[in-house]
């Protein structure tokens, strides 16, 4: 599951951060998005480690872990004036990500420790 989530996420931020690169410095769209060098370099690797990453499950839920943590982080910041330059649009996406990668990258992390301690307890027992 976070393999196709790695995949999916992997194209959409890549796709992201290389139109960011080719959107006007003013305008509606400007003022909507309001990307920088900054976020469209960020959103660009980070879609490209997704990618990277996106052939192996157990690469794919690190990955995930490690980016809904630094996207939250950044959520966070953006939060508050002046920490990170961002729009309300680009703050949401950052939320989104975070909680998207948060959610398939620790969804089956109770079920992982439930199986590792089953195993280690027959191996025990045995």
């Amino acid at each position: 599951m976070a393999k196709g989530f790695a995949r999916i996420i992997g194209v959409l931020l890549t796709l992201i951060g290389v139109i960011g690169f080719f959107l006007p410095t003013q305008g509606t769209i400007y003022n909507l998005l309001h990307l920088t060098l900054a976020h469209n370099l960020f959103h660009l690797i980070s879609g490209i480690i997704f990618l990277a990453v996106s052939a192996q499950e157990k690469w794919s839920l690190l990955t995930a872990r490690v980016f809904g943590v630094l996207y939250g982080i950044i959520a966070i910041l953006g939060l508050f004036d002046g920490l990170v330059e961002n729009t309300a649009t680009i703050e949401v996406v950052h939320i989104l990500v975070a909680l998207a990668a948060l959610y398939f990258g620790f969804r089956d992390w109770a079920r992982e420790v439930k199986v590792k301690k089953e195993k280690q307890t027959e191996s025990k027992g045995s």
